[in-house]
């Protein structure tokens, strides 16, 4: 791993500027530093730099911070992340439709309550299932490049799930897309 390379990923994940982007640049931290000789030494004070990083990120966001887990590296941690970033996705949807219902909307309430909580939801299924994915499709393929990763990034739900379905008997990446 190149120094530049190492610097540009710590860069992205402090730039990211939705919880969906943050959970991607952390997945592509890990996998480089996994890379490293010295990966578990920089394991654990890369966790800490991330905790730092996400929860000033989501608290200037208005996220309360003791509903914000800590992280003390990034081995194994992305399904916590995805969940974390799951409930935020849940609890913004809620807090929506709470700010909607005073300015008077009432027509339709309940499908909306409905319909945000469940979009919530999905949207969470779906990058826990997807952090998944990119994990086990760069231990099977070793790293992707930018372009794959954006377009695993970019599949639904189902097809995240068939993706992962598929992922223990392809021999490329193309069998899982």
């Amino acid at each position: 791993m190149s120094p530049e390379n190492f610097v540009a990923a710590l860069f992205r994940v402090e730039h990211a500027r939705t919880e969906g982007v943050i959970l991607e640049r952390a997945i592509e931290l890990h996998a480089l530093v996994r890379q490293t000789p010295t990966a578990e030494t920089l394991l654990p004070a890369i966790g800490a730099w991330f905790d730092g990083v996400f929860r000033t990120t989501l608290t200037s966001r208005g996220v309360d911070a003791e509903r914000i887990p800590r992280f003390e590296n990034l081995e194994g941690e992305q399904t916590m992340l995805a969940e974390t970033l799951g409930n935020i996705l849940d609890e913004r949807h809620e807090k929506g439709l709470q700010e909607g219902r005073v300015e008077g909307l009432q027509e339709g309430e309940a499908r909306g309550i409905a319909k945000g909580r469940e979009e919530g939801r999905e949207e969470g299924l779906r990058l826990g299932a997807l952090a998944i994915l990119l994990r086990q499709v760069e231990m099977k393929f070793g790293t992707l490049s930018d372009t794959d990763k954006t377009r695993l990034s970019q599949l639904n739900h189902d097809q995240v799930t068939r993706a992962l379905s598929l992922i223990l008997t392809a021999t490329t990446l193309a069998d899982i897309l």
